[in-house]
Order: structure tokens, then C-alpha cells, then sequence
């Protein structure tokens, strides 16, 4: 055994001659010894004497010194792809050998390769932390791996619920569009108020302004010399608020005689 062989190709040879030649399975363990170098050796040499010439001892202890454990073994099976041999034939040899080396491992029988295709299948559909936390204790059965699920969600019961949650939620809604409804049509435009002509004012009561107090201004009474109110609208005296000529639209003006021209203080006609 060198360096580059494969420990398990080697040792699978070595079991077909040993077959073949029909060497006794005690004899096995002494003719192996002289073959192996390197770490292989060196498992060999840290077994006990009595082990060391067990042949079923001795190809455990190389294997595991060397060789790829059974995880590994369904590790390298599961990895497998065609485009790192480029062969259909070849890619076919080596799934076939890949999986005889996971699932004949340790010399299982066909109810211990039944037993390891079921605990992959087991781990791989149990909830994401409990799935590690079997995995790390590597179990070599189902059954083991059974028990250990069961601790972790007694122990953790929050995962068994996000898997049950998970389970049992409905299916999201689907959400369709809401129909659109038609246009609605217009009916006929209000009727628009009469324009109003020039000097006529509308009596409007939603748009009546309440006259504010009547507020004398002493001084410009005083000033021009004429007592009297004084309209707060215009500011000139002689009249009030209702009689003003600069009303907003919407205040009541009455004019109770046609106006007629006078004569003021200063000798000039004005109209009221």
C-alpha cells in the first residue's frame, strides 16, 4: 500500500485474492501486516498483539486510521457528479462503488444497509436544529438517531412547534384585483346664477354683512369743521355705513328719495 492508493480499493483487492488463494481468516491478519506503510503502519503498530492479529480488528483500525468513515463514504456518494468524470460508463462505476463502500461498511448485512438508507432518510426531513444535534453525535443506527431526536425536542420544544406550525399553516390567500367600475356619467350642469347688472344690487342673506358699531371719529369731524358721524367704510361724514356708495356685494343699501343736488358749507354742489 502506497501513499496514493485508495485504502479501501486495496483492501477490497486484498479480501478478492485472499478469497481466491482460500486463505484461512486467521491467516489473513499476517499477510496483511507486511503490506501496509505509512499511517496504515502506524494503526497497525498502536493495536494491542492479540488485536493486531485479528484480521477483523486490524482492517477496522487501518480503515479508520486512513480510510473514509461511513459518513464520509455517504458524503462522497451524495457528491458524486457526471462533469467531474465526463463518462456515463465511468460516472455509473464509480455510484456503484461509492455506495457499496457507504452501505457495506463495518460488513453490514442487508438489514444494517436497509437500516443506514432509513436514518439518512430520517435526518434529512428532521427540523434544521435537530438535525445537527443528531448528526454531532453520529449515531450508527436508526435507532440511535431516534432516541436522540426525541431528547433534543423534549428538550427543546420550541422546534417541534416551528415544525408543526410550519405543517399546519394554510396556503396564502391569492389576491385577485378588484374590479374596476365603470365611469360615471354626468348629469346636467346647475343652473348658474343671474348676472347682476349695473346698479342694482341682489339681496343675498347667506352673504349679509352685520354692520359693525357706528364709530366717530373726533378728529376728523374736528378737522373739517362738520359734527357728526363718520363712515367707517369711506371715511368721509355726513352719512353711515348703510348708506355708503362702497358697500360690498351682498349688503342691503336703501336710498329712501332720489338723490338731489346741494349745496355745502363751502359753497360746492356734491351729491349724496
Amino acid at each position: 500500500m502506497g501513499p496514493q492508493d485508495d485504502p479501501e480499493a486495496f483492501i477490497a483487492l486484498f479480501e478478492q485474492v485472499a478469497e481466491a488463494s482460500g486463505w484461512p481468516m486467521e491467516q489473513r491478519a499476517a499477510r496483511l501486516l507486511p503490506l501496509l506503510t505509512g499511517e496504515a503502519q502506524l494503526a497497525a503498530l498502536q493495536l494491542p498483539a492479540d488485536h493486531r492479529l485479528a484480521y477483523a480488528d486490524l482492517r477496522r483500525a487501518v480503515l479508520q486510521r486512513v480510510g473514509r468513515t461511513p459518513e464520509q463514504q455517504r458524503q462522497r456518494f451524495r457528491a458524486l457528479r457526471m462533469e467531474e468524470v465526463g463518462s456515463p460508463f465511468a460516472f455509473g462505476q464509480q455510484l456503484r462503488d461509492a455506495c457499496w463502500r457507504w452501505l457495506r461498511a463495518e460488513d453490514r448485512d442487508a438489514e444494517g444497509i436497509i437500516d443506514q438508507v432509513a436514518l439518512e432518510q430520517f435526518i434529512a426531513r428532521l427540523p434544521a436544529g435537530t438535525a445537527e444535534w443528531v448528526q454531532c453525535h453520529r449515531p450508527a443506527s436508526l435507532d440511535q438517531a431516534v432516541g436522540l431526536a426525541e431528547d433534543h425536542l423534549a428538550a427543546v420544544p420550541a422546534a417541534g412547534q416551528r415544525m408543526s406550525s410550519s405543517l399546519s399553516l394554510p396556503p396564502p390567500p391569492v389576491s385577485r384585483p378588484r374590479p374596476i367600475p365603470p365611469p360615471r356619467r354626468r348629469g346636467p350642469a346647475p343652473p348658474q346664477p343671474a348676472r347682476r347688472t349695473r346698479g342694482a344690487l341682489p339681496f343675498l342673506p347667506s352673504m349679509s354683512v352685520s354692520p359693525p358699531p357706528q364709530v366717530s371719529d373726533p378728529q376728523s369731524t374736528a378737522a373739517e369743521g362738520r359734527p357728526g358721524p363718520v363712515c367707517w367704510r369711506c371715511g368721509e361724514p355726513g352719512h353711515l355705513q348703510q348708506q355708503c356708495a362702497a358697500m360690498e356685494v351682498g349688503a342691503v343699501v336703501r336710498i329712501p328719495d332720489a338723490p338731489e343736488a346741494a349745496l355745502d358749507q363751502a359753497g360746492a354742489y356734491r351729491i349724496p
